[in-house]
């Protein structure tokens, strides 16, 4: 179902909100409050699975009861953690939560008192002690790179503009999904740093520990210290650099060839049409792609000093020194077609892409910064989506003495 610009836009920058978040309480109860105000819920639960394979209580909100536990800024969680699996091995089906959690899909459920095939045992049991009543369910999972459940997020009750209790709308569900696909690699990226992080104070507790041993565990703290450095230049949802990485390696590069008089060949790639992808297949398959088309460009490039990254969004650049216009204009053709005859097998959909690209080559001198290369690829990437998609250009300028940099034609594929 096609979500509309305005809500899109609201889904991407509450992508970047919670990547700005600090800590997993904080986190968990952004994307409650989003996932709540977005479908009008009146109660909303956020579940964890833990590594004895249990779902754990980490928040519940409920408007009508005025409970608040769990996050920042709620009371401690009371309730016990429900297991995934009874000790013969079979899944818990029993609770609509655990439920979700063993299948792996998304759940919407009008009625729960009603609702045939559904064991409705808890919440029907909340009911009773609360006086509260349950009526309609959307129960998501969301899950890593693997492909496996690490939280489950459940709504209860959607309102309509009258505060009546409603099923959750159609439209409503897509919305919620992709926050929830969103949320997946938020909550993915604070247990990463939150583990090095751990990491990093185990390592210094041992230093002051084994003053005897300083030089071995400075030596420890140091190649943590590396690890740490190099993960944070990976960007989490394609496994390759990251921006700042790129930004970085640019600026070095830059200086070199000033000194050394090599050309610097930059590619500017981005994926034709993805917005589609994201609206028609859901932002986990949107992930995937994007994962795909960036180990496909990555492949595509094997020397040392060649620099692969995710410039943003559905955008890669690539870094290639010391290579002259006319291989440039090969090489970026060979990965255009590469990914052009990439069948990509995401969330259960074979979805095909193709890449539109801008190229420039250049010796630069010492009055040119890095970002004019960067300004002319996204030229030459500009005139390659203006000229129909999937295919090569090469920036063209006049020649220009004073920068001494050759011009090329536009080449199409």
């Amino acid at each position: 179902m096609k979500i509309d610009a305005d809500k899109y836009r609201r889904l991407i920058n509450v992508g970047l909100a919670l990547s700005a978040e600090k800590d997993i309480d904080s986190l968990l109860e952004r994307i409650l409050q989003e996932a709540k105000a977005i479908s009008h819920a009146d109660a909303g639960t956020f579940y964890l699975v833990t590594e004895e394979h249990n779902l754990r209580f980490a928040i519940l909100f409920n408007d009508q009861l005025g409970i608040a536990q769990g996050g920042k800024t709620g009371q401690p969680i009371t309730l016990p953690e429900m297991v995934l699996h009874h000790d013969n091995g079979e899944p818990n089906l029993g609770n609509i939560a655990t439920l979700v959690a063993n299948r792996g899909e998304t759940l919407a459920i009008s009625d729960v008192y009603s609702e045939p095939g559904i064991d409705a045992s808890g919440a029907k049991k909340f009911d009773k002690i609360t006086g509260y009543r349950s009526c309609s369910f959307l129960t998501l999972p969301l899950k890593n790179f693997a492909d496996e459940t690490i939280a489950i997020l459940q709504l209860i009750n959607a309102k309509n503009s009258k505060g009546k209790v409603i099923p959750f709308p159609e439209e409503v569900i897509p919305l919620i999904e992709a926050l929830a696909s969103q949320a997946s690699v938020a909550l993915e990226n604070r247990h990463l740093l939150d583990k090095q992080d751990k990491q990093r104070k185990d390592l210094e507790r041992e230093v002051n520990e084994r003053t005897e041993e300083l030089q071995n565990a400075l030596s420890r703290l140091s190649d943590a210290h590396m690890v740490l450095q190099e993960l944070t230049t990976i960007d989490a949802v394609t496994g390759i650099r990251n921006r700042h990485y790129f930004d970085d390696m640019l600026a070095q590069e830059w200086g070199r060839a000033i000194r050394q008089k090599y050309p610097i060949t930059l590619l500017l790639l981005d994926i034709d049409k993805f917005k589609k992808v994201n609206d028609t297949y859901g932002h986990l398959a949107g992930d995937e792609s994007l994962a795909a088309v960036a180990k496909a460009i990555d492949s595509s490039f094997n020397r040392p000093s060649d620099v692969v990254a995710r410039y943003g969004g559905e955008e890669f650049v690539v870094i290639l020194p010391y290579v002259e216009r006319s291989n440039a204009g090969r090489m970026a053709e060979q990965v255009r077609s590469c990914i052009e005859r990439l069948s990509i097998h995401a969330d259960g959909f074979e979805i095909k892409l193709t890449v539109s690209i801008g190229q420039v080559t250049l010796i630069p001198v010492d009055d040119m910064i890095p970002r004019e290369i960067i300004a002319r690829a996204d030229q030459a990437l500009y005139k390659a989506k203006s000229m129909g998609r999937n295919r090569v250009c090469t920036y063209s300028s006049r020649e220009n003495s004073s920068h001494k940099n050759s011009s090329d034609e536009n080449s199409t594929h």
